[in-house]
Protein backbone atom coordinates (compact mmCIF):
# COMPACT_ATOMS: atom_id res chain seq x y z
CA UNK A 1 0.00 0.00 0.00
CA UNK A 2 2.78 2.79 0.83
CA UNK A 3 5.34 2.48 -2.25
CA UNK A 4 8.36 3.61 0.45
CA UNK A 5 8.06 0.81 2.45
CA UNK A 6 7.39 -1.71 -0.13
CA UNK A 7 10.66 -0.55 -1.92
CA UNK A 8 12.54 -0.66 1.31
CA UNK A 9 11.33 -4.65 1.59
CA UNK A 10 11.98 -5.18 -1.56
CA UNK A 11 15.92 -3.89 -1.43
CA UNK A 12 16.11 -5.43 1.74
CA UNK A 13 15.07 -8.96 0.41
CA UNK A 14 17.15 -8.85 -2.56
CA UNK A 15 20.36 -7.94 -0.32
CA UNK A 16 19.35 -11.21 1.68
CA UNK A 17 19.44 -13.39 -1.88
CA UNK A 18 21.90 -11.85 -3.51
CA UNK A 19 23.95 -12.86 -0.24
CA UNK A 20 22.71 -16.66 -0.33
CA UNK A 21 23.59 -16.81 -4.17
CA UNK A 22 27.37 -15.50 -3.36
CA UNK A 23 27.41 -18.14 -0.32
CA UNK A 24 26.17 -20.94 -2.93
CA UNK A 25 27.99 -20.25 -5.69
CA UNK A 26 31.33 -18.55 -4.69
CA UNK A 27 30.50 -15.87 -7.37
CA UNK A 28 32.27 -12.57 -6.44
CA UNK A 29 29.81 -10.40 -8.18
CA UNK A 30 26.74 -11.09 -5.83
CA UNK A 31 28.42 -9.64 -3.05
CA UNK A 32 28.85 -6.29 -4.92
CA UNK A 33 25.16 -6.59 -5.69
CA UNK A 34 24.08 -7.35 -1.97
CA UNK A 35 25.64 -4.07 -0.99
CA UNK A 36 24.02 -2.18 -3.86
CA UNK A 37 20.47 -3.60 -2.57
CA UNK A 38 21.70 -2.70 1.23
CA UNK A 39 22.72 0.65 -0.16
CA UNK A 40 19.25 1.25 -1.62
CA UNK A 41 17.33 -0.14 1.86
CA UNK A 42 18.81 2.47 3.60
CA UNK A 43 18.34 4.88 1.29
CA UNK A 44 14.60 4.37 1.10
CA UNK A 45 14.60 3.47 5.09
CA UNK A 46 15.47 6.98 5.61
CA UNK A 47 14.59 9.21 2.73
CA UNK A 48 11.77 7.74 0.99
CA UNK A 49 9.27 10.23 2.07
CA UNK A 50 11.34 12.32 -0.01
CA UNK A 51 12.14 10.06 -3.66
CA UNK A 52 8.96 8.47 -4.01
CA UNK A 53 7.48 11.68 -4.46
CA UNK A 54 9.72 12.32 -7.06
CA UNK A 55 9.46 8.79 -8.56
CA UNK A 56 5.72 8.92 -8.86
CA UNK A 57 5.54 12.12 -10.19
CA UNK A 58 8.15 11.25 -13.25
CA UNK A 59 5.75 8.11 -13.64
CA UNK A 60 2.37 9.84 -13.19
CA UNK A 61 1.24 7.09 -10.55
CA UNK A 62 -2.24 7.63 -9.11
CA UNK A 63 -3.30 5.85 -5.93
CA UNK A 64 -6.93 5.13 -5.34
CA UNK A 65 -8.14 3.95 -1.84
CA UNK A 66 -11.77 3.72 -1.58
CA UNK A 67 -12.89 6.33 -3.57
CA UNK A 68 -9.50 8.74 -2.95
CA UNK A 69 -7.01 9.97 -5.21
CA UNK A 70 -3.51 9.93 -4.01
CA UNK A 71 -1.69 12.11 -7.29
CA UNK A 72 2.00 11.70 -8.13
CA UNK A 73 3.06 14.48 -6.05
CA UNK A 74 1.58 13.07 -3.01
CA UNK A 75 1.30 16.24 -1.33
CA UNK A 76 -2.60 15.85 -0.87
CA UNK A 77 -5.89 14.03 -1.04
CA UNK A 78 -8.74 14.36 -3.58
CA UNK A 79 -11.93 13.24 -4.14
CA UNK A 80 -14.66 14.07 -6.67
CA UNK A 81 -18.24 13.74 -6.79
CA UNK A 82 -21.61 15.11 -9.05
CA UNK A 83 -20.87 18.83 -8.27
CA UNK A 84 -16.85 18.97 -8.03
CA UNK A 85 -13.81 18.04 -6.11
CA UNK A 86 -12.67 18.24 -2.81
CA UNK A 87 -8.87 18.36 -1.76
CA UNK A 88 -6.81 18.12 1.57
CA UNK A 89 -3.88 19.01 2.69
CA UNK A 90 -2.05 17.76 5.84
CA UNK A 91 0.36 19.50 8.85
CA UNK A 92 2.21 17.99 11.29
CA UNK A 93 2.29 20.56 14.45
CA UNK A 94 5.20 20.17 16.93
CA UNK A 95 4.94 22.04 20.44
CA UNK A 96 7.95 23.55 21.74
CA UNK A 97 5.87 25.92 24.66
CA UNK A 98 2.95 24.77 26.58
CA UNK A 99 1.09 26.66 28.93
CA UNK A 100 1.95 25.37 31.77
CA UNK A 101 5.27 27.14 31.40
CA UNK A 102 3.53 30.00 31.59
CA UNK A 103 2.42 32.60 33.90
CA UNK A 104 -1.57 34.11 34.06
CA UNK A 105 -0.78 37.25 31.60
CA UNK A 106 1.23 35.17 29.11
CA UNK A 107 -1.21 32.33 29.13
CA UNK A 108 -4.11 35.07 28.45
CA UNK A 109 -1.67 36.44 25.98
CA UNK A 110 -0.98 33.12 24.24
CA UNK A 111 -4.72 32.07 24.00
CA UNK A 112 -6.06 35.54 22.50
CA UNK A 113 -3.14 35.50 20.10
CA UNK A 114 -4.51 31.96 18.98
CA UNK A 115 -8.50 32.96 19.14
CA UNK A 116 -7.40 36.30 17.14
CA UNK A 117 -5.78 33.94 14.51
CA UNK A 118 -7.89 31.82 14.18
CA UNK A 119 -11.01 33.91 13.75
CA UNK A 120 -9.53 35.29 11.11
CA UNK A 121 -9.92 32.10 9.21
CA UNK A 122 -12.44 32.08 6.20
CA UNK A 123 -12.51 28.35 6.19
CA UNK A 124 -12.96 25.01 8.31
CA UNK A 125 -9.67 23.27 9.76
CA UNK A 126 -9.35 20.31 11.69
CA UNK A 127 -6.95 20.25 14.71
CA UNK A 128 -6.27 16.50 16.09
CA UNK A 129 -4.21 15.22 19.10
CA UNK A 130 -3.25 11.96 19.95
CA UNK A 131 -2.49 11.63 23.26
CA UNK A 132 -0.28 8.98 24.90
CA UNK A 133 1.34 8.39 28.65
CA UNK A 134 4.78 7.38 28.77
CA UNK A 135 7.48 5.00 29.69
CA UNK A 136 9.39 7.36 32.36
CA UNK A 137 12.75 5.42 32.74
CA UNK A 138 12.58 5.12 28.78
CA UNK A 139 11.26 8.75 28.21
CA UNK A 140 14.35 10.33 30.18
CA UNK A 141 17.00 8.50 28.04
CA UNK A 142 15.20 9.37 24.90
CA UNK A 143 14.78 13.20 26.16
CA UNK A 144 18.43 13.61 26.63
CA UNK A 145 19.67 11.84 23.68
CA UNK A 146 17.13 14.18 21.37
CA UNK A 147 18.53 17.02 23.31
CA UNK A 148 22.25 16.09 23.09
CA UNK A 149 21.24 15.94 19.19
CA UNK A 150 20.16 19.49 18.88
CA UNK A 151 23.14 20.75 21.08
CA UNK A 152 25.35 19.02 18.59
CA UNK A 153 23.48 20.37 15.83
CA UNK A 154 23.79 23.55 17.26
CA UNK A 155 27.51 23.80 18.12
CA UNK A 156 27.91 22.41 14.60
CA UNK A 157 26.16 24.34 12.24
CA UNK A 158 27.84 27.74 13.53
CA UNK A 159 26.34 30.00 10.49
CA UNK A 160 22.99 29.10 10.97
CA UNK A 161 20.06 30.91 9.47
CA UNK A 162 18.30 33.08 12.32
CA UNK A 163 14.88 31.29 12.04
CA UNK A 164 16.28 28.09 12.47
CA UNK A 165 18.61 29.05 15.39
CA UNK A 166 15.95 30.50 16.63
CA UNK A 167 13.93 26.96 16.22
CA UNK A 168 16.94 24.94 17.65
CA UNK A 169 17.01 27.28 21.15
CA UNK A 170 12.99 26.68 21.84
CA UNK A 171 13.63 22.98 21.15
CA UNK A 172 16.44 22.65 23.80
CA UNK A 173 14.36 24.73 26.19
CA UNK A 174 11.07 22.26 25.60
CA UNK A 175 13.43 19.10 26.48
CA UNK A 176 15.04 20.99 29.41
CA UNK A 177 11.28 21.98 30.56
CA UNK A 178 10.02 18.34 30.07
CA UNK A 179 13.33 16.90 31.81
CA UNK A 180 12.40 19.24 35.09
CA UNK A 181 8.77 18.56 35.24
CA UNK A 182 9.83 14.67 35.40
CA UNK A 183 12.62 14.87 37.77
CA UNK A 184 9.66 17.05 39.65
CA UNK A 185 7.56 13.84 39.66
CA UNK A 186 5.22 15.27 36.95
CA UNK A 187 3.98 11.79 34.66
CA UNK A 188 4.34 12.70 31.40
CA UNK A 189 2.03 12.22 27.99
CA UNK A 190 3.03 12.44 24.43
CA UNK A 191 0.88 14.77 22.32
CA UNK A 192 1.01 13.79 18.29
CA UNK A 193 -0.71 16.76 16.55
CA UNK A 194 -1.82 17.06 12.96
CA UNK A 195 -4.12 19.94 11.33
CA UNK A 196 -5.78 19.67 8.42
CA UNK A 197 -7.93 21.37 6.00
CA UNK A 198 -10.31 20.60 2.79
CA UNK A 199 -11.28 22.98 -0.53
CA UNK A 200 -13.96 22.82 -2.95
CA UNK A 201 -13.29 23.23 -6.43
CA UNK A 202 -15.59 22.73 -9.87
CA UNK A 203 -12.40 21.80 -11.25
CA UNK A 204 -9.49 19.47 -10.17
CA UNK A 205 -7.25 22.75 -10.73
CA UNK A 206 -9.00 24.58 -8.60
CA UNK A 207 -9.63 22.80 -5.60
CA UNK A 208 -5.56 22.25 -5.70
CA UNK A 209 -5.05 25.39 -6.06
CA UNK A 210 -7.63 26.62 -3.05
CA UNK A 211 -6.36 24.06 -0.25
CA UNK A 212 -2.48 24.92 -1.09
CA UNK A 213 -3.62 28.79 -0.17
CA UNK A 214 -5.39 27.20 2.76
CA UNK A 215 -2.70 25.12 3.64
CA UNK A 216 0.45 27.96 4.07
CA UNK A 217 -1.90 30.16 5.27
CA UNK A 218 -2.84 27.55 8.34
CA UNK A 219 1.10 26.62 8.58
CA UNK A 220 1.62 30.84 9.30
CA UNK A 221 -1.10 31.02 11.33
CA UNK A 222 -0.26 27.78 13.70
CA UNK A 223 3.73 28.86 13.96
CA UNK A 224 3.19 32.50 14.88
CA UNK A 225 0.29 32.23 17.28
CA UNK A 226 1.66 28.71 19.30
CA UNK A 227 5.20 28.80 19.14
CA UNK A 228 5.35 25.78 17.09
CA UNK A 229 7.12 24.46 14.30
CA UNK A 230 4.57 23.36 11.27
CA UNK A 231 5.25 21.39 8.41
CA UNK A 232 3.15 20.13 4.98
CA UNK A 233 3.22 15.94 4.87
CA UNK A 234 3.61 14.15 2.12
CA UNK A 235 3.45 10.82 0.77
CA UNK A 236 3.42 8.28 3.82
CA UNK A 237 2.97 10.40 6.75
CA UNK A 238 -0.08 12.36 4.87
CA UNK A 239 -1.43 8.72 3.88
CA UNK A 240 -0.96 7.60 7.54
CA UNK A 241 -2.98 11.03 8.72
CA UNK A 242 -5.71 10.61 6.80
CA UNK A 243 -6.24 6.87 7.65
CA UNK A 244 -6.01 7.82 11.85
CA UNK A 245 -8.65 9.78 11.09
CA UNK A 246 -10.46 6.00 11.32
CA UNK A 247 -8.09 3.85 13.17
CA UNK A 248 -5.36 4.85 15.25
CA UNK A 249 -2.83 2.78 17.18
CA UNK A 250 -3.50 1.49 20.74
CA UNK A 251 -0.33 1.41 22.38
CA UNK A 252 3.02 2.96 22.51
CA UNK A 253 4.78 0.53 20.45
CA UNK A 254 2.36 0.90 17.68
CA UNK A 255 2.97 4.40 17.11
CA UNK A 256 6.69 4.26 17.53
CA UNK A 257 6.42 1.21 14.72
CA UNK A 258 4.02 3.31 12.91
CA UNK A 259 6.25 6.22 12.51
CA UNK A 260 8.99 4.09 11.41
Amino acid sequence: MFINRAVTVVSLVGGVLAIIISLIYGNPIFPIIAAVFFTLTLIFWKYGYLIIPVFTKATNIIEVHAGYEVPPTRDYIIKKNEAGYYASKFLEIRFYESSMDKNTEEKKTMFESFEKAVSSLKYIVKITLMISTLDLSKHIDEIKTKRSAVEAKKAKEVRVAADENMRMDRELAYWNRLLERITQGERPVEVIAFASTTAFGLTRDEAISRVSRQSKELKTILSSSLGCDVRELRDLDMIKCFEWDYFFPTTQEEIKDTLF
